[in-house]
This record gives structure tokens, C-alpha cells and sequence, in this order.
């Protein structure tokens, strides 16, 4: 089958490269920039490529069975235009596939000046498993009113849907509100955890513990329930934002919604709280390590990721920052000319090695939960740093071992 996939997206490229690899022919219509920020994508695009499934371009077949929009959600007027180029093929049986999280109502406008029939299947994967996502879904969602589209839907995706049967009709605006649903939920679950977090610091409770209590319950389940320093992402927040507006018209102050982002913006500077009062406010001239600056482990993503919130708390207050992230790349680098003062940036060294730039450190915060991260060198840490705290925005390390050891440790909740 023919297939265009619109976008620059990771997105995109995904959908691109796992239609490709399953025999068909696809023209990716963008460019491969975002390639090595996800796991595993840059071989699988090669891969097919090569084999001349795949195809990189900015002309497309106007008659491919499938057009498929992954846009950025930013770009919706791009959407409306492709949109309009598709409107003069003649083809009977083509349809557009958005996988791009456009605002509400979006849809149905592509579908007007399309037309031709549309199908909203939100794109649910997570950054840094993107492909395994794509290719063994929990979910594949069909919001589609046109029986003819949805069936050529369901014969492209069979190959995604071998196990167990995990596609799901709806109608579209079902399915545009499933995804920002899907967020919220995942959302309050973090924010929840995190209001109970501080509460377990103030009764002498350990959040881990109570985390575990409430995860075996199977009416509520053990994902994303763990406390931290907060969520961040490409399209999080914005996401937040958008499905509030549409429960919260009036956009009172009161809204559940409301309080999770409030929650969640607080829980950002919460190890940078922690290092003021073991301190007692007297951190001027301090040498700081961060360890993680990408909102999640496995992506390049520095969209609102908590360690930006820290690294301006820190350098306003007179910290020197060593920071140590294993994939950080130029978007940091503009980050902190676009956002720093001249005399904050020369406060902030990049350092290529995790254990180097703990050297001299007053305290190690690890703010991204990395693998490299999970297992510490104590001896090393002790031998590098003018004092042994760490401060654990993750909660990834055991209190009572680090403590046994020596260190000063402060986690979330704990």
C-alpha cells in the first residue's frame, strides 16, 4: 500500500519507519532531525531506506491510499493545508489518518476541506520506546464515522493488532478528547502523589512504602505513581492546558486541573528547597552537581523538564551548577543562552563525565532517572565531593544504605 506520512515529528518518523518495515510503500514527507533523540529509530529509518520501502521527500503521491498527519500540535494550519493539496486527488478510496494531538474540533476542519474521509488515532507512546509502543500498543484508537475508511484502517494497523484484539471505534471527537484525557489522569495521579509525599515527610512516613500499599490495589494499579520533582515534557503541560480550558470554561481557580499543574509547577523546585534549609538559606558561592537534565531517561527532550525550574533557582540564589546528562545536546546549549544573563552561563559547566563533575560538589542532585544513575560508586562520591549529600529527585536509591554509609540523603517523601 501507498502511504504519506506528514511530519518532522518523533511522531512521524515512527509511523513512517514500522509502516515501512511491514512492506509498504511509504514517502516521508519532513525531514530525519529528530532521529537520535529516540532509541533504535535512526537504524530502523536506515534499515528500510535501504531496502526501498521508505522514502524521504517533500513531494508526495496526492493518490496514496493513506495520508497520514503527524504534525507537531503546534502546526495546524500546516494540517489545514495538506488538507487543501489533498482535496484535488481523485482517488476513491483514500483517507487521512491524523496522529497529530491538534486542538479539538481540528479534525473535523481537515476532514471539511480534505474531502475526503478522517480518521483521528491519537498517538499514545511514550519518548524513549516510541517503536515498541507503535508496534505492541495497549490501545488503537479509531475515531471514524465512514465504514469504508475504518476498515482500510483496521487492514493497515493488523499487523500491530496479532495478539489480542486492541483497536477501539469511536467517534472522533472521542477519540481527540481520549488522548487529553489520558494525560490528565496520568497527571493527577503524579500530582496526588506528590501533595502525599509532602505529607509523609511531615508525619515521618516513607512514600515508597506507602506507594507499594496502594499500588497492589486493583482498582487503581501501580503506573505512575511514583513521587518526584515533578512531570515535564514536549506536549504535557500544553495538553493540561488545553483539556482545562474545555472542562473549565469559566477558568475558576478551583479546578482539579488546575491544582494538578499549580502542584506540579511547586514540585519543581523541591530538591533546591531541601539544599536551602540543610543550608540554612546560606548557599551563595555552593558547588552544585546535577546528574539528568532531559525530562525523562532515553530522549534529548528538554521541554518542560524540572531541571530547568532548578537550574535558575540555583543560579539565582549564587550556586555554581557541574552538570553531567548523557544525551544532552545543542537544545540545552540554547536553553541556557535564550534564559541565563551572561554572568549566570559562566556559573554553569557542562561536564562529559558523571563522577568528574561531582568534584569539589557541595551536593548531588539527581534529577533524571537515567540507568547509569542506578548504581553509585560511594567511595568514589566520598573522595570527589566537599560534602556527601544527595539529594534524590527520583527516589531512586535505598535511604538506609546511603545513610549507613556516611551521606547526608534527602529524597521526595521520604
Amino acid at each position: 500500500m501507498k502511504i504519506n506520512v506528514f511530519g518532522d515529528s518523533i511522531s512521524a518518523l515512527v509511523c513512517a519507519g514500522c509502516l515501512a518495515e511491514t512492506g509498504n510503500q511509504v514517502t516521508l514527507v519532513g525531514h530525519r532531525d529528530n532521529e537520535r533523540s529516540e532509541p533504535g529509530l535512526a537504524k530502523l529509518l536506515d534499515t528500510q531506506i535501504d531496502a526501498g520501502r521508505l522514502h524521504v521527500s517533500n513531494a508526495f503521491d496526492i493518490e496514496a491510499e493513506y495520508q497520514i498527519i503527524a504534525l507537531n500540535p503546534d502546526q495546524c494550519l500546516e494540517g489545514k493545508q495538506i488538507a487543501l493539496a489533498l482535496a484535488e486527488g481523485n482517488h476513491p478510496e483514500r483517507c487521512i489518518i491524523i496522529r497529530a494531538n491538534f486542538t479539538m474540533g481540528t479534525s473535523q476542519r481537515i476532514a471539511e476541506l480534505a474531502k475526503i474521509p478522517c480518521i483521528v488515532n491519537p498517538d499514545f507512546a511514550s519518548e524513549g520506546r516510541a517503536i515498541q509502543d507503535f508496534k505492541r500498543p495497549d490501545r488503537i484508537i479509531i475515531g471514524c464515522r465512514n465504514p469504508l475508511a475504518q476498515q482500510q484502517f483496521k487492514r493497515l494497523f493488523a499487523p500491530f493488532n496479532r495478539n489480542r484484539n486492541v483497536m477501539i471505534d469511536m467517534s472522533p471527537e472521542s477519540a481527540e478528547l481520549t488522548k487529553y484525557a489520558t494525560n490528565a489522569m496520568l497527571a493527577t495521579r503524579i500530582s496526588l502523589m506528590n501533595e502525599l509525599a509532602l505529607a509523609s515527610e511531615s508525619l515521618g512516613a516513607d512514600i515508597e512504602e506507602v506507594r507499594q500499599g496502594i499500588g497492589l490495589d486493583k482498582r487503581i494499579g501501580p503506573s505512575y505513581l511514583y513521587a518526584g520533582i515533578g512531570f515535564g515534557g514536549t506536549h504535557f503541560a500544553k495538553d493540561l492546558c488545553r483539556i482545562h480550558k474545555i472542562i473549565n470554561p469559566s477558568d475558576s481557580k478551583e479546578g482539579l486541573l488546575e491544582a494538578v499543574i499549580r502542584i506540579n509547577e511547586q514540585q519543581k523546585e523541591a530538591l533546591f528547597r531541601k539544599f536551602w534549609q540543610h543550608f540554612n538559606c546560606h548557599i551563595e558561592n555552593k558547588v552544585v552537581t546535577l546528574w539528568g537534565i532531559s525530562y525523562k531517561p532515553n530522549s534529548t527532550s528538554i521541554e518542560g523538564a524540572p531541571s530547568l525550574e532548578l537550574i535558575k533557582a540555583f543560579l539565582n540564589q549564587g550556586v555554581t551548577l557541574q552538570i553531567f546528562d548523557p544525551m544532552l545536546e545543542v537544545n540545552f546549549m540554547i536553553w541556557l543562552r535564550e534564559n541565563l544573563s551572561l554572568e549566570q552561563q559562566k556559573r554553569v559547566e557542562i561536564i562529559s563525565d558523571m563522577y568528574e563533575a561531582t568534584e569539589n560538589s557541595d551536593a548531588l542532585c539527581v534529577v533524571t532517572e537515567w540507568q547509569a544513575f542506578l548504581s553509585l560508586d560511594l567511595e568514589q562520591l566520598k573522595a570527589n565531593m566537599n560534602t556527601p549529600i544527595i539529594l534524590d529527585g527520583r527516589n531512586l536509591y535505598d535511604k538506609a544504605w546511603l545513610t549507613d554509609n556516611q551521606f547526608i540523603y534527602y529524597g521526595i517523601g521520604r
